[in-house]
């Protein structure tokens, strides 16, 4: 399934292109989505809440993405929006998602019962996930997963290599988060970027490059912030909400023969 949408998905302008010459203009225009995704919100956080600053910036980022796609790819509006990972996806690896997605949830009520302490949800976490699922699940999924991993793979690269990149690129953006956290925190987002990176990549290869899996496993992950979690466990259950996120990933590997099988 895979090697049919390489094939099948590769544009002629891209393809004509060396392998060379492919990698650093997807990485440009990398470089420009993700400075579009985080100095936006950066910005805009200052001005309005951080669920607004993650749609206008989201919004933004897709449009350069999309435009992207129709001038320096010159593919067609259809086209673009499947190249950056919009695109139906095999139910099986949505299947695999939602498993995954309901074995983290169950952490909320395990916490519970080892802290002896109700973990209710924040009054306004709706308005939390709305923002998690636009930003860290549609718009970050569609820079690293739909535009970095699925263009360069359709460039010809391997999966490896592919992945290698990805992990460099994605772990290196995690360290903004010692800038911002405590350095235990810090340091857990940083290994979660770097077991996840190929994991989440072959996920979504066999999702068909499409990124509707990686989004609803990658909002799954930020649940914990519509948790009110009270003092004096706050940071304890913080702490193994991350450890469980490192170890989640590898989990990914058991449907590689069932579910996650490439179909003929």
């Amino acid at each position: 399934m895979a090697n049919q949408f390489l094939s099948t998905h590769n544009s002629v302008p891209l393809a004509e292109r060396t392998a060379r010459q492919s990698t650093w203009l997807v990485l440009t225009g990398a470089v420009v989505m993700f400075l579009i995704l985080q100095v936006g919100v950066t910005l805009l956080i200052s001005i309005v809440d951080q669920t607004w600053s993650a749609l206008i910036a989201t919004a933004a980022m897709v449009a350069f993405a999309f435009v992207f796609e129709r001038l320096a790819l010159a593919r067609r509006p259809i086209e673009a929006l499947r190249a950056l990972g919009w695109v139906r996806s095999n139910l099986r690896a949505v299947m695999v998602a939602v498993i995954l997605s309901a074995v983290m949830l169950m952490f909320y009520p395990i916490a519970w019962l080892a802290t002896g302490t109700p973990l209710a949800l924040r009054s306004d976490w709706l308005w939390i996930l709305i923002g998690a699922i636009v930003l860290n699940g549609i718009g970050e999924e569609t820079l690293f997963r739909g535009f970095i991993f699925g263009h360069l793979r359709r460039a010809g690269m391997s999966f490896v290599r592919t992945g290698l990149i990805a992990l460099l690129i994605f772990t290196m953006i995690h360290l903004l988060l010692f800038l911002q956290n405590p350095f235990v925190v810090a340091l857990a987002g940083t290994m979660i970027a770097l077991v996840a990176s190929f994991p989440i990549a072959y996920l979504f290869e066999r999702a068909g490059f499409s990124i509707w899996p990686t989004v609803i496993l990658h909002v799954a992950a930020h649940t914990i912030r519509l948790v009110a979690i009270p003092e004096p466990y706050s940071m304890m259950v913080l702490v193994a909400w991350l450890v469980l996120q490192i170890g989640m990933p590898f989990l990914i590997w058991v449907f590689q023969g069932s579910l996650l099988k490439e179909q003929p």
